[in-house]
């Protein structure tokens, strides 16, 4: 016999959860790194500053997960806050913002 984990084979790669991880991660990495930039950080700097931003917020989202009966952690979940955090910051990066 064979013991699975019922969520985490629930937890696909598309599932709907995953469009709103990437959305809000990247949003964050976006904000982040459009004031790094606008504060004078070259586009490399930049680029961490957002993204370690989504990241870190990601983690926590993740972390709290964990210590919340009611849903799951995921590394799928995870990935896709990574992947847009990744996005947004790189996209965000090309800019010079000015505020």
């Amino acid at each position: 016999m064979i013991i699975t984990n019922q969520s985490a084979m629930a937890d696909s790669w598309t599932g709907a959860d995953k469009g709103k991880h990437i959305a809000v991660t990247a949003a964050i990495s976006t904000a982040v790194t459009g004031y790094a930039r606008n504060q004078g950080c070259s586009k490399v700097e930049s680029f961490f500053w957002g993204f370690g931003a989504a990241l870190v917020v990601g983690a926590i989202k993740e972390e709290a997960d964990k210590h919340n009966d009611s849903s799951d952690s995921s590394s799928k979940d995870f990935a896709a806050d990574a992947l847009g955090g990744a996005a947004g910051a790189l996209i965000s990066a090309q800019f010079a913002w000015k505020f």
